[in-house]
């Protein structure tokens, strides 16, 4: 395989691609960085467990065709997450109200994520996904973004960092750009894309808002 497929994508597609990985990596890099910091993991256990497993997947079990080194990325996320998911482990009891869940969070969060992880793999197998995890990863994605706000009105706002929102905006907006070049007809994709970006740049603003008034 090549470092980088310029056969099957063109530079602008592999550009904008590109860039939005790297943007999730600098967004896994801040979570890791708050969450040691402040003892709590603004990302959603839910998604923690299927990010966790969606990137397992496609680091181990299949490549995408961009190349070598969007292979790497999906590896070095697959890596930073180990890390986030650890500390959901840790902290992430601290995100439910329930008394029942909470005392019991840790076998569900292991049982969850037993349940993304044949749940991603067959949704690539059978031929549900495309060949870098577009359909699959925007699943994810628009369930990050439908659950962050959630998360965010029922906890401290300090909790929440605004580099974390505004890379993770910038990487799916991104990314979904480079959907539109790469699959033209994936209208499935692209409505999940537009979907992310309305609630991402709203989440953002408004974090960025708050906190300024906090000050």
């Amino acid at each position: 395989m090549e470092w980088i497929n310029f056969t099957d994508y063109t530079k602008a597609q592999l550009l904008w691609n590109g860039i939005g990985c790297l943007f999730w990596c600098v967004t896994y890099f801040y979570l890791v960085k708050n969450s040691f910091k402040t003892k709590f993991v603004e990302m959603p256990f839910v998604i923690a467990s299927g990010n966790i497993a969606w990137e397992f997947v496609w680091s181990f079990c299949f490549t995408p065709t961009t190349g070598k080194l969007f292979a790497l990325s999906y590896q070095a996320c697959f890596v930073i997450d180990v890390f986030i998911f650890s500390m959901v482990f840790l902290y992430g009891a601290k995100q439910i109200e329930i008394p029942v869940v909470k005392k019991n969070f840790k076998v569900i969060l292991l049982g969850i994520t037993l349940f993304w992880l044949p749940l991603n793999y067959f949704f690539v197998k059978q031929g549900f996904d495309t060949s870098i995890g577009a359909n699959s990863g925007y699943i994810l994605n628009v369930m990050i973004s439908m659950l962050y706000p959630l998360l965010y009105f029922r906890n401290d706002p300090k909790h929440f960092s605004k580099a974390v929102a505004w890379s993770r905006f910038l990487g799916t907006g991104c990314i979904t750009i480079s959907m539109f070049l790469i699959y033209p007809s994936n209208y499935f994709v692209q409505i999940l894309g537009l979907t992310c970006f309305i609630l991402d740049l709203c989440f953002a603003i408004h974090l960025t808002i708050n906190a300024n008034k906090n000050k």
